[in-house]
């Protein structure tokens, strides 16, 4: 699981700094290895290689509708970039992505469950600020289900 929030450079040849808590998981296993995507709201997605599979392997194309499926597909996978960590902890964003989502010199790094979003800075307070719903909305509704089952399991349960 991904979190916390950071801020590193961009350097002039377009690296980013991945930081050590977002690289490292459970049972000292380090992540070097990554899907590279774009994400919602003008921001960057990096997915680890092996959840990013998962993702798509329940992604249904159908669902998109006939028109739409072809086109994301080639939106989607034009952008996409499998990317490997250097020696220094970074990577190489690559430069039509850092302009379609206004990175420049700086990011911020957000972690975001089970992905990392790579966002600029005045984007994001930009975002944030427009969205509809507040922290405190969104918080209310967590904090009411902590401790219970999800309805999936819930229900394969009461079937058993």
């Amino acid at each position: 699981m991904y979190y916390g929030r950071y801020e590193h450079k961009i350097d002039s040849k377009g690296r980013l700094q991945i930081p050590v808590a977002l690289r490292e998981a459970e049972d000292d296993k380090i992540y070097n290895k990554f899907v590279l995507v774009r994400g919602i709201d003008d921001c960057l997605v990096l997915f680890t290689r092996d959840v990013f599979n998962q993702f798509y392997d329940a992604f249904d194309p159908e669902s998109l509708g006939k028109h739409g499926t072809v086109e994301f597909m080639r939106q989607f996978f034009s952008r996409m970039q499998y990317l490997t960590l250097d020696n220094q902890g970074r990577i190489l964003l690559p430069k039509l992505l850092r302009e379609e989502v206004s990175l420049k010199d700086s990011a911020l790094i957000l972690g975001a469950g089970k992905w990392i979003e790579i966002w600029d800075k005045d984007v994001y307070h930009k975002q944030s600020e427009t969205t509809e719903l507040s922290y405190d909305d969104i918080a209310r509704d967590f904090f009411a289900t902590l401790g219970r089952k999800k309805a999936e399991n819930t229900r394969n349960e009461s079937t058993e």
